[in-house]
C-alpha cells in the first residue's frame, strides 16, 4: 500500500460531508473535508463543522487501506501490522500502554454521508 493509493482515494471524499468512525453508532468526527495533508506518517483532515468553524485532525497511516463505493476503511488491527509473524503479533499484544489509542487494533471508517 503506498501514500498515493490513499492520497487518491481521499480526492474522492474532498468537499463531501464525511463521517469517521469505528462504530458507526458513535462517530468520532464529522463535518466537510475541505483539506487533508500528509504530515509525516499522519494525514492531517481538514473538517468544516456545520457552524463553519475548520478544526484539524490527524489520522496515523493504516497498516492496509480499502475502498468502496463511497467509504475508506483504515486498518489498524495488529494482525495486520505482524503480517503472520508470531514473533512480532506477540510482541505487540503484550505492550503496556499508558493511553492507547482508540483506533488501535480496530478499522476507522472514513464515510460520505
Amino acid at each position: 500500500m503506498k501514500f498515493e493509493k490513499i492520497e487518491n482515494d481521499l480526492t474522492n471524499l474532498l468537499l463531501r460531508d464525511i463521517v469517521i468512525y469505528i462504530n458507526p453508532a458513535k462517530p468520532l468526527k464529522q463535518g466537510k473535508l475541505k483539506l487533508f495533508k500528509i504530515k509525516d506518517f499522519y494525514f492531517s483532515l481538514t473538517l468544516e463543522n456545520n457552524k463553519g468553524d475548520l478544526k484539524h485532525y490527524e489520522i496515523p497511516f493504516p497498516f492496509e487501506s480499502t475502498v468502496g463505493d463511497r467509504h475508506i476503511e483504515f486498518d489498524y488491527r495488529i494482525d495486520k501490522f505482524s503480517k503472520n509473524n508470531e514473533f512480532v503479533h506477540f510482541k505487540t499484544k503484550v505492550l503496556n500502554f499508558e493511553k492507547k489509542s482508540k483506533m488501535y487494533n480496530n478499522i476507522v471508517v472514513l464515510s460520505a454521508v
